[in-house]
C-alpha cells in the first residue's frame, strides 16, 4: 500500500514565486526518484491562510520517500528553500469517491 506526505508551507506574502520555483525545482528531482508515484501542490484561496500552500505526494513507502529525501539533489534544493514546512506521513484509511459523473 502506498504512503502519503501531505507537506503544509508558511510562505509570506510577496513570496510565492519564489516558493514555485522551489518546489518545482524539488518536483523535477523527486519525479525521477524510485518509488514516486505523483504529487500536487495546492494553493489556499485565502490569501491569509497560515499555510498557503501544501503539497500532497503519494510514494511506494515510507522507504522511497526518505530515501528521496536523503539525495544531494534534495539536499541542494533545499540550500534555496527557506519557508517553513511541516511535513508527516499518512496512510489512507478510507476513500470515498462520487457516484455520480461529472
Amino acid at each position: 500500500m502506498s504512503i502519503v506526505l501531505i507537506n503544509p508551507f508558511e510562505v509570506p506574502l510577496g513570496q510565492e514565486e519564489n516558493f514555485r520555483q522551489g518546489w518545482q525545482a524539488a518536483a523535477e528531482h523527486l519525479r525521477q526518484a524510485p518509488g514516486f508515484i505523483s504529487t500536487r501542490l495546492h494553493e489556499s484561496l485565502d490569501k491569509e491562510a497560515r499555510f498557503r500552500f501544501i503539497n500532497v505526494a503519494e510514494w511506494e513507502s515510507p522507504q522511497h520517500f526518505q530515501a528521496a529525501m536523503r539525495s544531494e539533489a534534495m539536499a541542494q534544493v533545499r540550500q534555496h528553500m527557506h519557508f517553513t514546512a511541516y511535513p508527516a506521513l499518512y496512510q489512507v484509511i478510507v476513500e470515498e469517491k462520487s457516484s455520480s459523473s461529472h
